[in-house]
């Protein structure tokens, strides 16, 4: 595999991300195969101790990260209800255990009768073992220093939220929600709900999008494709920008002008939208925002296209 060929790769590699590895080593190691000015990154962050879709860009995919933060995430977690711990999952300190005959008296039916509570938006504190800033400080740093600070709730919806098995105390939730979710977060206050304690003992993200498991890649298997200069699995930059809104541009001149960032017409009838993929005869050119300016006069609005990124 030569040099050049590597520089020349763009697109996405939907990995399978293992137990004990964060987001940047799962980077780190795909990237010790690629020239050392390749441009690799990731569209999220997963907790080390989760497993499961982690969509990895490469080259020009790297400026399409953004566009992920709107996709909504499935998630399968095991929920343990009876204690509470101090980063609310299994890796932290127990620092409340619920009374075993109040914890037995638990049914099924208890809980489901709290679940509607958690779906449709909801408000979440994040927990202090988070990537959130409060003061220019990240939650995690300031809790490896034993400090725990006021965090202001959040605003995350809930998609869907529904029981795949029970075995109680534990239980196992599939959870689709918006990006910003945090699950153990979700878990703690299920079990607070219920008046005895829960914490997450287990979380594989099952899709963003539609990257999915049962189309992610090995990261052991995505290393070894890389050392051979195997791209089969490669997936293009129209992948990525999938859920966004098309706009085709229907004459070379358009196209041309797209190419150089100029703003096109469209016409009357398309509605607005702040982020959508520009295409030209089935090609995505790039990203760019579509919005309503008045033309001459102020009484005869047209829905101009201004190229916000140009990906070829």
């Amino acid at each position: 595999m030569t040099e050049n060929l590597v520089q020349t790769v763009n697109g996405f590699l939907n990995i399978y991300k293992p137990a004990d590895y964060t987001s940047h080593d799962v980077v780190a190691v795909l990237r010790r195969h690629l020239p050392r000015k390749s441009k690799v990154g990731h569209t999220g962050t997963l907790d080390p101790q989760a497993t499961g879709v982690l969509p990895v860009c490469f080259g020009k995919a790297t400026r399409l990260a953004e566009y992920f933060t709107s996709l909504p995430k499935t998630y399968v977690g095991e929920l343990t209800l009876g204690s509470v711990t101090s980063t609310y999952d299994k890796w932290g300190e127990t620092t409340w255990q619920a009374e075993p005959a109040k914890l037995a008296a638990v049914t099924e039916s208890d809980i489901m009768a709290v679940l509607p509570q958690f779906q449709g938006f909801i408000k979440q504190v994040p927990p202090m073992v988070s990537a959130v800033k409060i003061g220019g400080q990240r939650l995690h740093q300031l809790a490896r220093a034993g400090v725990e600070v006021e965090r202001p709730a959040r605003d995350v919806r809930i998609y869907s939220l529904r029981v795949l098995d029970w075995a109680l105390p534990r239980l196992t939730l599939e959870i689709c929600c918006s990006s910003g979710t945090y699950i153990r977060s979700l878990f703690h206050d299920i079990g607070q709900t219920l008046g005895v304690g829960a914490h997450m003992s287990a979380l594989e993200r099952a899709a963003v999008g539609n990257f999915t498991r049962e189309g992610a890649l090995p990261l052991a298997k995505a290393e070894e494709m890389l050392k051979a200069g195997d791209f089969s699995h490669f997936l293009p930059l129209s992948v990525g920008v999938a859920h966004l809104p098309m706009v085709e541009l229907q004459t070379e001149q358009d196209f041309q002008s797209a190419l150089h960032g100029r703003e096109i017409v469209l016409g009357l009838s398309e509605a607005e939208a702040p982020a959508c993929q520009v295409c030209y005869q089935g090609q995505l050119v790039g990203i760019g925002e579509t919005r309503y300016e008045a033309q001459g006069c102020a009484c005869n609005e047209m829905l101009l296209l201004h190229m916000d990124k140009v990906l070829l």
